[in-house]
């Protein structure tokens, strides 16, 4: 008997999430990129930091502002891919994934990538949905 009730709460429970789900409005769907919406970032990086409005986003103006960083315009040709040469977990450079996940969230209020593009993983990673598996996009440099 104990375990009947909890089976009718838990489909009551999923009847009402459902309901709520089905009765949402076109407005209220979900944006990500590349699943309910076009992926406006299919090549990740390199479409967000670019040339825009009379500003200069690029990686590589970027790096230039961070002391000791090589200059990587020759040997980097697609972004951010080519930066896992040196950007290995455990390495001197720093793992490529904390830093860029540190960079893009730190400073919620202040941060451009959460005030812009809502902190939106999928502007930079793709999701197969057959697999669930995720994935860095990368695109080819733009300097």
């Amino acid at each position: 008997m104990k375990h009947s009730k909890s089976l009718i709460l838990i489909i009551a429970v999923l009847v009402l999430f459902l309901g709520a789900v089905m009765s949402a409005s076109a407005q209220d769907t979900l944006k990500l990129s590349g699943i309910t919406t076009t992926d406006d970032h299919p090549n990740g990086c390199v479409d967000c930091h670019k040339q825009s409005g009379g500003n200069d986003y690029r990686l590589n103006t970027a790096l230039k502002e961070i002391s000791g960083h090589p200059d990587v315009t020759k040997i980097v040709k697609t972004v951010p891919k080519d930066c896992g040469m040196c950007h290995k977990p455990n390495s001197s450079a720093g793992s490529l994934t904390l830093q860029v996940h540190k960079i893009h969230f730190e400073n919620p209020d202040e941060n451009h990538f959460i005030s812009n593009y809502q902190g939106e993983c999928l502007a930079c990673h793709s999701l197969d949905l057959a697999t669930g598996e995720m994935s860095v996009k990368s695109g080819p440099k733009n300097w």
